[in-house]
């Protein structure tokens, strides 16, 4: 293994190539109105956050092999030089963003270099208290205010989102995307746009502009057209089928490319109906795009579209206001997928063939954004007005491999990791658990399905040692929910283990009340099973593998461990749970605490947060509860408390760090002189990085194990890349991970290889998967309980993976 003087060299080198900058102390960047009011939204990596009282980086890792790989970040230089900031302030209002940009390039023509967000304005020249007067409107700059370029990373992405846009690119939501480039799919009623998402990063390398290629999904007919099209499919439930169709999806408003999220159908509102605007006139809707967009609305009885948002008040910056939003049908087109394309193989797979790029074209694609950027006239010009120089090729750095991890089976059998999903089949278990008294629920129609899958379930049984009784057999003669509920209580004992329903359709009603009533009302395991799923006789083996060994985990079982080198650590994964319909539910918080040495014994629970909450108020309970569970299976608390901590954004960091992690040690205040080392770490999967690895002149995915603690990660942070899993189609995306509290003696290198372990121990999957297994069980029981039961399980469900 190289020794870590050369991993340094190769660091300090890279160190050398950041820009340098002559910082004047002092100087800070000035807001002067609310982030409502500046409009500026950035892509969440590309978020200037404070990270006051996070733990900042202890050191880099040096275990593994070390490797070269490519990332998607492009460096940028440039002059630290001061600019000026101000707000500008319209009257009359001005309610169109595209109006307000038109206004002030009239007024500053050519003789001033300026950027504007929406609210705020930066400029080379001073604008300070400046008025123009532009037909009928007044212009007034506020006093500015003098910043450094390095402290304006917002600015920074405007200007690239601007290089775009003179490289005849679109802008929807947050990306910019191509659509003279457009590929078509008649088929399907589906157009996607091809497309780079950009953000400027300040990093341990200096500056980097991280890209990554992206694709927009928009259906070719509009909502209106969707509505009149299942209103002659479904007259009878039109309102009913609309709604389920509509609400939660995410629609593209083509007059302005922003995108917003369907809320409610206001089925009393149409064009013609008033609001106020911001002058507090009151307008009809048709009136109002006629003169912001001249645009002519044609059918004004359609019913019109709500999307909520939270923003911040002007009045008040500490206080968020609802605001309403109405969308008309005719404008707005649908993105995404429906449910039925979605469940379309044929349509997945036309899909897949234009949006997943290889390793090799992604990268080329890369560079070819590189290159018109360089090679276009008017976006070096835009670069020079602003002293910004950009690389000529993505930002090469040092990564590690970690070792191949072993895995420990039944018989104190010890195999390759990556050969469990060859081997979890024959070999047996670490825990075997039989199953002597359950039942089995069907359709009569189902009977043949039935006989053949408890036939290859026990089959299956036998080979990996687990003695399988024959089950109580109930058929039943119809599908309503009632009668297999029935039919479950009625069969239900107190030595039954295990439910086993077979049902002849999907439907969430059924499915939930099955659960709800094993779950909530008796503590008993259940496995539902849809009919189809037994039809496809060359799954059929794959499929009864997998059902058994969930059945297995649910019953008590353990599959498999790996060897966890740190002792009397409680590993906890943490995940929040939102309807995606945004209903009045609450949002669930899902926790799950590791309770032995081995990884293999769980404590799972879960408690209801305020709607729409992604920070939990309940982690101290939920703490104290791990830990007397805990300290009943081992006879002492963990001296460490290592938390994964999920569904966490950049902007989040601080907050977290300040209203969950004391939480967590105000639940150590309740055990008598306790106080564990404790390491909370935020676990992101979302992100646009990506990594790439070339050999010989392939370009590949980095294989798994692959670690960057160094050159693209956060100036502030304590943080790491990790790919964990091996992907063969497709370009892989790392896992991100961020260290914001660590009280423990623990190095990067302990952090970083415990982490890789978790990501095998996830006993859906016989393979690696992309982030640690407390976090994927934290999510299942979140969703569990979220989506089906809607209510906590009943407390002797705690030490049951019964969410799997």
């Amino acid at each position: 293994m190289p020794g870590r003087g050369q991993l340094h060299q190769k660091l300090l080198a890279l160190e050398k190539e950041a820009p340098i900058l002559n910082v004047t102390r002092g100087v800070k960047l000035y807001n002067p109105v609310a982030p409502a009011a500046v409009g500026i939204r950035l892509p969440p990596e590309g978020r200037d956050t404070d990270s006051d009282d996070c733990t900042t980086r202890k050191d880099y890792g040096t275990h593994g092999d070390e490797i070269e790989v490519m990332t998607n970040h492009i460096r940028i230089r440039f002059n630290n030089e001061e600019i000026y900031q101000s707000t500008v302030m319209f009257t009359p209002i001005i309610d169109s963003k595209f109006k307000r940009f038109e206004v002030l390039r009239r007024v500053l023509e050519e003789n001033h270099v300026w950027k504007y967000d929406g609210g705020v304005i930066y400029s080379t020249s001073n604008l300070d208290n400046k008025v123009y007067q532009y037909e009928m409107y007044t212009v007034r700059f506020t006093p500015s205010k003098r910043v450094l370029m390095k402290d304006c990373i917002a600015l920074l992405n405007i200007i690239f989102r601007s290089v775009l846009s003179k490289l005849r690119y679109t802008r929807v939501g947050r990306s910019l995307y191509d659509p003279t480039r457009a590929l078509h799919l008649p088929k399907h009623k589906l157009e996607v746009w091809p497309g780079y998402i950009t953000s400027v990063r300040s990093t341990d390398g200096g500056y980097m502009l991280q890209t990554n290629v992206s694709h927009k999904m928009l259906r070719t007919e509009t909502v209106l057209e969707h509505m009149l099209e299942r209103y002659k499919t479904s007259r009878d439930n039109f309102r009913k089928q609309i709604e389920k169709d509509l609400l939660g999806a995410v629609v593209m408003t083509r007059y302005n490319n922003k995108t917003y999220r369907v809320d409610e159908i206001m089925w009393n509102e149409t064009p013609m109906s008033t609001f106020r605007d911001r002058r507090g006139d009151t307008i009809q809707y048709y009136q109002y795009y006629l003169r912001q967009y001249s645009i002519t609305i044609r059918d004004v009885h359609q019913p019109l579209l709500l999307h909520r948002r939270s923003e911040k008040n002007t009045a008040s910056l500490n206080r968020e206001q609802d605001v309403k939003i109405f969308l008309i049908p005719e404008l707005c087109s649908l993105t995404g997928l429906t449910k039925t394309l979605d469940n379309d193989v044929t349509a997945r797979k036309d899909i897949a063939l234009c949006t997943r790029l290889s390793p090799k074209h992604r990268v080329e694609a890369l560079s070819g954004f590189v290159r018109n950027i360089r090679e276009d006239g008017e976006t070096q010009q835009l670069l020079r007005q602003w002293n910004i120089e950009i690389s000529d090729a993505t930002q090469k750095v040092p990564a590690r491999k970690l070792d191949d991890e072993m895995a420990m089976l039944g018989r104190n059998e010890w195999v390759p990791a990556s050969k469990l999903g060859q081997l979890v089949d024959i070999k047996q278990p670490l825990k075997v658990v039989n199953l002597s008294h359950w039942l089995v629920i069907y359709h009569r129609r189902d009977f043949g399905r039935t006989k053949n899958f408890i036939a290859g379930l026990k089959f299956c049984g036998n080979r990996i040692g687990m003695r399988i009784a024959p089950p109580t057999f109930l058929g039943l003669t119809d599908d309503k929910t009632e009668t297999f509920l029935d039919a479950i209580i009625r069969s239900m004992s107190k030595n039954v283990e295990l439910i086993l329903t077979i049902v002849p359709t999907e439907r969430d009603d059924r499915y939930n009340a099955i659960k709800q009533y094993c779950y909530c009302e008796t503590g008993v395991p259940s496995q539902v099973i849809k009919s189809a799923t037994l039809a496809e006789s060359q799954r059929l083996k794959s499929v009864i593998q997998k059902i058994l060994l969930q059945i297995l985990a649910k019953l008590g079982g353990e599959l498999w461990a790996l060897q966890i080198p740190i002792v009397n650590a409680m590993i906890i994964g943490v995940d929040t749970y939102h309807d995606p319909n945004y209903s009045a539910r609450s949002s669930v918080t899902g926790f799950v605490a590791s309770l032995n040495r081995p990884l293999t014994k769980f404590h799972s629970s879960t408690m209801e947060e305020s709607k729409g909450e992604e920070v939990s108020s309940t982690l101290q309970m939920l703490t104290i509860n791990a830990l007397k569970a805990y300290r009943d299976e081992n006879g002492m608390l963990p001296s460490r408390v290592i938390i994964y901590r999920d569904g966490v954004g950049d902007g989040m960091f601080k907050v977290v760090r300040q209203y969950e992690v004391p939480q967590i040690q105000k639940a150590f205040e309740c055990f008598k002189d306790y106080n564990p080392e404790v390491v909370f770490i935020v676990v992101q999967k979302r992100i646009k990085t990506r990594l790439f690895f070339q050999e010989g002149n392939r370009i590949l995915n980095p294989p798994p194990g692959t670690v960057l603690d160094n050159t693209i990660t956060s100036q502030k942070y304590y943080d790491f890349y990790l790919i964990s899993q091996n992907v063969g189609k497709g370009t892989v995306t790392p896992s991100h991970y961020v260290v914001i509290y660590d009280t423990s003696t623990l190095k990067p290198d302990h952090v970083q290889r415990l982490t890789y372990k978790l990501t095998h121990q996830y006993w859906n999957w016989p393979g690696t998967v992309r982030v640690p297994n407390v976090c994927l069980y934290a999510h299942k029981i979140a969703y569990m309980v979220g989506q089906h039961l809607f209510k906590e399980a009943a407390p002797q469900m705690a030490k049951s993976l019964f969410y799997l």
